[in-house]
């Protein structure tokens, strides 16, 4: 794929994740459900041995829901969460759902991730049963934090191909 297609099935698939995520918030919403959306600005694995102190999907979230996010995160624990995924090549596009049935609140976080470079945060996560998503500010300031133990959700199809590779 040239360097101009792989961009525009870049653009393409994260437009269509984040269109994915408006129309499942606008159901919960539906359902009189605090529903809030995060187009993710960078959605970057980070295995525990990247020496940041923390592991999981690191979601930055951009400046105008910041707030939003930041508030359902003080209100919500988000017990539960699903994953709706698609992937374009190496490109892995996907939606997580969190939800809080308790305060009937959901954050839509649409991201995209290249499936190599979740190599070792999937091997990580299937090791320890957990993986983490993690919420910032641009300024790297937490928003907040919730812990996943079905981490096959947050990976595509044959990733343990792809881990077991490198």
């Amino acid at each position: 794929m040239s360097e101009d297609a792989d961009h525009d099935a870049r653009k393409e698939g994260t437009a269509a994740a984040v269109d994915d995520a408006r129309r499942i918030a606008e159901q919960r919403r539906e359902d009189g459900w605090d529903a809030v959306v995060v187009p993710a600005v960078d959605t970057a694995p980070v295995p525990e041995d990247a020496e940041q102190g923390y592991s999981g999907f690191v979601h930055v979230v951009p400046e105008s829901v910041a707030d939003d996010v930041e508030a359902a995160c003080a209100r919500a624990e988000f017990p539960q969460y699903d994953a709706y995924r698609r992937q374009v090549g190496e490109e892995f596009f996907f939606v997580v759902e969190l939800l809080d049935p308790d305060t009937e609140t959901a954050l839509l976080i649409a991201g995209t991730y290249r499936t190599t470079d979740a190599a070792a945060l999937y091997r990580q996560g299937s090791r320890e049963g957990v993986v983490r998503t993690h919420l910032r500010r641009l300024n790297g300031e937490t928003l907040g934090s919730v812990e996943h133990e079905n981490v096959a959700k947050l990976f595509p199809e044959g990733m343990q191909t792809v881990a077991g590779r490198q």
